[in-house]
C-alpha cells in the first residue's frame, strides 16, 4: 500500500533530447578569415586625471560552423487515479475468484494462478497509464550535432603591437606644433599621454579660442582627437598689482577686506562675475576685483603649490604715522580743509590700494594737527563726475563764508593729461562705458573764488599716460599760486611717473601711499615751513620708490617755499 501511495502521490519522470536550432554556431569550430587593426580613443580626461589613451584595436572577421542544436528536457508523470481504481478492482476481483468457491466451484490449481496473473496484470496496466504532470524542464545540458552551413562574425577586440614599430605622438595648439615624438612606447596595446606634463600651460591666454589636437601613430596607423583647454588645465589667477584686497563680498567695502595680497600672489579661480572673481582662500570662496588679477592656466596640483603672500589687514591707528599725531595748532574757526579721494573704480581700472586709508590720514592731521574743526572739513569720497565735486565744493563754500581762512587740500586718485589739462578720473563709468572726467583746473580756479589768507594742497595724484612734460601740473598749480602769494601745491611725481604704496612683500607694511606716509611724517616731525616739508619729501620719496620697485618717483613742489604750515 505504501508503495502504492507513494507511486499515486509522486509519480515518474522521463528525460528526452529536443532540437531547438539547426543553424546554432559551433564557437570551437571557427576559422579567422581576415584582421584590420585600428587606434581608438574613448577615454574622457579632466584635469585631475589629463591622460590621454589611443588603443589599438582589432577588428576580426570568423568563419563559425552552424549545426543543429539539441538540448535535454525532463518530463515529470503521474498516474491516472480512475484507472488504477478500476485496475485495483478488477485485481481485487480476481484475486477473490481465485481463493474463495463464491465465484467458482474449488478452482483448480492452474485456474487459481491464471486469476492471480490476471489481476497482477491489470494492477500494472493501471500504473502504466499516465499523465504527464507541467511543462518539461529544461536540464542545461546541449549537443552539437550535424553540420548544416557556415556563419560569418566580426568581433572588435583590444589588440597587442604586431610588429616591432614604436609609436608616435605629436600634439599642437592653433597649428603650431608643441610636441613631437616618434619614439613613444605602448603599455599594452594602448598609447597613454599625460597632456599636463607634456604641455607648457603658459601658452594660453585668458580665453583659449583653440582646442589642443593630439594624434598619435602607429605603422600606417594615425588617430586624432581635439580636447578643450579646460579639460587638461584649471585657471588660476594671479596678482598683477602692487596689492589687491581679498574680500568675503563681491562690493568695494572697507568692511568686507579679509587681508591684503602681494603682487605675485595665487589663487583658484572658481568664477567669474562681473568685475569680480571669485578665487579659493583656503577651502574658503573669497572674492577679488578682476581688474587686480590676470588669469592662468596651470595642472590641478599647482594648487597645492600655491604662493600666496598675504598681508594682514590692521585697523587704522597701527602704523606709526597714525598715532601720536602732534597738536600744531589751536582749533579755530579760521581754518577749513577739502578732501577729493577717489579709489575705487569702475571699468579696467584697479582699486587704489590705500587710498580710502590715506584720504582718512590727512584728515586726522587737518583735525587733530592743524586744528581744523571737523564740521569744517569737506570730503567728496569716490566722485563720480564734476557735478558731484561742484556739490562738496557748494558745501565748502558754505562753511568759509563767514570770514578769511586757511584752506588745506587733499587729492588722491588716478589722473590724466589730455590736451595739457590735469583731469582727476571719476570712479564711475558714464552711460557710453567711458571714464568720466573731473576738471580739476576748474576746481582750482573755483578756490581762487573763496576769501583765504593761504592755501595748501597735496595732490597725490596716479598719473596714468606718460607724458615727461612737468608743464601740465605747473600750469594747473599757476592758477593758485599766480593769484594768492601765500599758496603751495605739492605732487606725488612727475606725469611720467607712477605714485607707489609704501608695502613690500618681505619688508615694511605701511600702508599708505609713499608720497602721503612721508607728507605725514614730515608733519609729525613738526617740519613747520613748505620748503622743510619739500626736503624731507625729496630726501625719502625717491629713495623708498627705488628701494621698493626699482622706479623713480620725484615729488614736484610750486608756489611760496616760505609758507608756514600753519600761518
Amino acid at each position: 500500500m505504501a508503495l502504492i501511495s507513494a507511486l499515486l502521490f509522486q509519480g515518474c519522470s522521463s528525460t528526452s533530447w529536443v532540437v531547438v536550432d539547426d543553424q546554432a554556431l559551433d564557437i570551437n569550430d571557427y576559422e579567422l578569415i581576415s584582421s584590420r587593426y585600428y587606434l581608438e580613443s574613448t577615454n574622457g580626461i579632466t584635469p585631475n586625471q589629463p591622460l590621454i589613451h589611443f588603443d589599438l584595436k582589432s577588428i576580426n572577421t570568423y568563419e563559425y560552423a552552424e549545426r543543429v542544436k539539441t538540448e535535454r528536457y525532463i518530463q515529470r508523470y503521474r498516474p491516472r487515479i480512475g484507472y488504477v481504481l478500476l485496475g485495483a478492482a478488477g485485481a481485487g476481483l480476481s484475486y477473490y475468484a481465485a481463493f474463495s468457491d463464491q465465484l467458482l466451484d474449488r478452482p483448480t490449481d492452474e485456474q487459481r494462478y491464471a486469476l492471480m496473473g490476471a489481476g497482477t496484470l491489470l494492477t500494472g496496466l493501471s500504473f502504466l497509464n499516465m499523465k504527464p504532470v507541467g511543462e518539461p524542464t529544461r536540464t542545461g545540458e546541449s549537443r552539437l550535432l550535424r553540420q548544416t552551413g557556415t556563419a560569418t562574425e566580426i568581433d572588435t577586440t583590444n589588440a597587442r603591437p604586431y610588429n616591432t614599430d614604436n609609436p608616435g605622438i605629436r600634439i599642437s595648439y592653433n597649428n603650431r606644433v608643441l610636441v613631437e615624438n616618434k619614439e613613444w612606447d605602448f603599455n599594452g596595446g594602448r598609447i597613454s599621454i599625460n597632456l599636463a606634463e607634456e604641455i607648457d600651460a603658459g601658452i594660453f591666454g585668458e580665453n583659449p579660442a583653440h582646442n589642443i589636437v593630439v594624434e598619435a601613430f602607429y605603422d600606417s596607423l594615425s588617430q586624432r582627437k581635439e580636447v578643450p583647454v579646460p579639460s587638461v588645465f584649471e585657471q588660476f589667477v594671479v596678482v598683477d598689482v602692487q596689492i589687491t584686497a581679498l574680500r568675503n563680498e563681491a562690493e568695494s567695502n572697507p568692511g568686507n577686506i579679509l587681508t591684503d595680497l602681494a603682487e605675485g600672489s595665487q589663487l583658484k579661480l572658481v568664477s567669474e562675475e562681473g568685475d569680480w572673481y571669485k578665487v579659493l582662500y583656503g577651502i574658503s570662496e573669497t572674492w577679488v576685483s578682476a581688474n587686480d588679477v590676470r588669469m592662468i592656466w596651470r595642472p590641478s596640483e599647482f594648487a597645492s603649490d600655491l604662493s600666496v603672500i598675504a598681508i594682514p589687514n590692521v585697523p587704522f591707528g597701527s602704523v606709526d604715522v597714525e598715532r601720536n599725531i602732534p597738536v600744531l595748532g589751536r582749533s579755530s574757526l579760521n581754518s577749513g580743509a577739502f578732501i577729493l579721494s577717489n579709489n575705487q573704480y569702475e571699468g579696467e581700472l584697479s582699486e587704489r590700494i590705500y587710498g580710502q586709508r590715506d584720504a582718512k590720514l590727512m584728515e586726522e592731521y587737518f583735525i587733530q594737527g592743524f586744528g581744523v574743526r571737523s564740521t569744517r572739513v569737506i570730503k567728496a569720497m569716490n566722485a563720480t563726475s564734476d557735478l558731484m565735486v561742484e556739490r562738496a565744493y557748494s558745501r565748502l563754500a558754505a562753511t568759509l563764508s563767514d570770514s578769511r581762512h586757511n584752506l588745506n587740500v587733499y587729492i588722491n586718485g588716478y589722473a590724466e593729461i589730455r590736451d595739457g589739462q590735469v583731469y582727476l578720473l571719476g570712479s564711475e563709468l558714464n552711460e557710453d562705458g567711458e571714464i568720466q572726467l573731473i576738471d580739476l583746473q576748474k576746481l582750482f580756479r573755483a578756490f581762487n573764488n573763496l576769501d583765504l589768507n593761504s592755501i595748501k594742497v597735496f595732490a597725490d595724484l596716479d598719473i596714468l599716460n606718460d607724458d615727461g612734460s612737468t608743464q601740465a601740473l605747473e600750469d594747473l598749480a599757476s592758477i593758485i599760486t599766480d593769484r594768492n602769494f601765500a599758496s603751495a601745491v605739492f605732487f606725488a611725481s612727475r606725469p611720467d611717473q607712477r605714485s607707489g604704496i609704501y608695502s613690500s612683500t618681505n619688508g615694511e607694511q605701511n600702508r599708505h601711499s609713499i608720497f602721503t606716509y612721508y607728507l605725514a611724517e614730515a608733519i609729525k616731525q613738526r617740519n613747520m615751513s613748505m620748503n622743510a616739508i619739500f626736503g624731507h619729501l625729496e630726501r625719502n620719496v625717491p629713495f623708498t620708490s627705488r628701494s621698493l620697485y626699482e622706479q623713480p618717483q620725484n615729488p614736484l613742489f610750486f608756489g611760496n617755499r616760505e609758507l608756514e604750515l600753519l600761518n
